[in-house]
């Protein structure tokens, strides 16, 4: 009973949450929700050249878990491994520190505060990611700093529950569309869960500017 109560995982996850507009939205998920993920983004990762026996580093705060943890999970269905780092300024030696420790091929969730926080403590981007196949930013700060590094950086956005990313062939931020409907609405992304879900989404604003350039592709405004 005790290692059921504290060791396996929470039927809901209820740590998580989506915010739009500075307005904070709690949003539940299931384990199976959490799973779901990430079998949908496993693909993500294996096209930014994450490969059997490789390494993803995951930048990320506990209230994105429900975006964080599928990304864990997704590398485990390809055989990599991952480790994980906050994305703060404070963190910013860890993520440098894991990134020359473990070499990871895939760095995912670069913020512009973690940028910041390396630069602060002596350390160029171009110097720490140099070597990463794919580094993805998760916002537009930073990848215009990284761009300025004169990297080549990749682009995530969470879309509500989901999260689109950039593979390497840079033609717009993929999602899953069997899985969600992205629509837009005045400049403005939205979506739908297509597949049940514990919280459902319904036209749910997201808070991303951008366009849906194909089925299961977008582009957001500001991220070149």
């Amino acid at each position: 009973m005790f290692a059921k109560r504290y060791e396996d995982p929470p039927d809901v996850w209820g740590v998580s949450r989506i915010v739009v507009d500075g307005h904070v939205t709690p949003w539940p998920v299931a384990q199976l929700d959490i799973d779901d993920e990430a079998e949908s983004l496993a693909p993500r990762l294996a096209a930014l050249g994450l490969e059997p026996g490789g390494l993803v580093l995951i930048v990320a705060m506990l209230s994105q878990a429900m975006h964080a943890v599928p990304f864990e999970r997704a590398a485990g269905k390809l055989g990599a491994l991952y480790s994980s780092a906050d994305a703060t300024p404070f963190d910013a030696f860890r993520v440098a520190a894991l990134t020359r420790q473990l070499e990871p091929q895939v760095v995912i969730g670069i913020t512009g505060g973690v940028l910041d926080g390396l630069v602060d403590t002596g350390r160029e981007p171009a110097d720490v990611f140099g070597s990463v196949l794919a580094v993805v930013a998760a916002d537009d700060d930073a990848h215009a700093q990284l761009r300025a590094a004169g990297l080549t950086p990749r682009r995530s956005v969470q879309l509500g529950p989901t999260t689109a990313v950039e593979g390497l062939d840079q033609n717009g931020l993929v999602y899953d569309a069997t899985r969600w409907n992205v629509e837009q609405i005045d400049g403005e992304l939205v979506i739908s869960n297509l597949v049940p879900r514990l919280t459902e989404a319904r036209r749910l604003r997201t808070g991303v500017r951008g366009r849906v350039v194909a089925e299961g592709r977008v582009r957001v405004s500001g991220s070149g």
